[in-house]
């Protein structure tokens, strides 16, 4: 798939937004819990599409960083937008895209220590932005289970093998189990007052972590529809 945008050396490639939406699902049998990620498809019906968008930008105001941009931004509209739901109540995102370059071509909020931290793939890397998880809901399964989403949609939809995210300290704990590591020490992002911090990681690992998570416990993992074909 061809990028489509270009500029000093960055890439922003978007993924397909036509077909079915992507979903995958963690049921625990014993707990009647369930877990769904699905990805945003925002050529949907327009009344769907505008739900998702609100549901992702009350999550960001209410438990992301304090960023200095807009709850829903124009990049949005060109990326994997990640939407995960515990018992079908909206708790998390994350906004999916391949970079490669310069950061300081596309995002503001790396300091030079964490852009010199990021992977260095001529290919590029799957770059996680705008995590959030809500905070009754940061538990294992919700964080395996959207990097799960994250490690093998990308994989399938671009030929990158590497992934990085700003995430926050609290947050750390919970990505050393999914192969994920820190990269950096947390620091102020630059136009935020909160703490954050690069982790990073291989996508093949992280995707075997994520799976055998969900293999014992009751758990059971299934995908719904599959990434479209490149």
């Amino acid at each position: 798939m061809m990028p489509t945008e270009r500029e000093k050396g960055w890439v922003v490639t978007p993924t397909v937004k036509a077909g079915p939406k992507m979903r995958l699902e963690a049921r625990h049998s014993g707990q009647e819990r369930e877990f769904t990620v699905e990805s945003l498809s925002l050529t949907d019906v327009p009344d769907e599409a505008d739900r998702q968008r609100t549901q992702v930008a009350r999550l960001r105001r209410d438990f992301g960083f304090p960023l200095p941009a807009p709850d829903w931004e124009p990049e949005d509209e060109q990326a994997l937008v990640l939407l995960c739901h515990a018992d079908g109540v909206p708790v998390g995102s994350v906004r999916l895209v391949r970079r490669r370059g310069e950061a300081d071509q596309w995002c503001p909020y790396l300091t030079p220590e964490l852009g010199a931290a990021l992977p260095s793939d001529p290919a590029g890397f799957l770059f996680g932005e705008r995590l959030v998880i809500a905070p009754t809901a940061r538990s294992l399964e919700a964080l395996a289970l959207v990097m799960h989403a994250a490690a093998t949609w990308a994989a399938a939809l671009w030929p990158v093998r590497e992934f990085a995210a700003i995430t926050r300290p609290d947050l750390v704990r919970l990505s050393r189990w999914m192969g994920a590591r820190p990269l950096s020490e947390p620091m102020v992002l630059p136009g935020s007052d909160g703490l954050g911090l690069l982790i990073g990681g291989r996508l093949d690992e992280a995707a075997t972590r994520t799976r055998d998570l969900f293999a014992t416990g009751g758990w059971h993992l299934t995908t719904a529809t599959a990434p479209p074909a490149q």
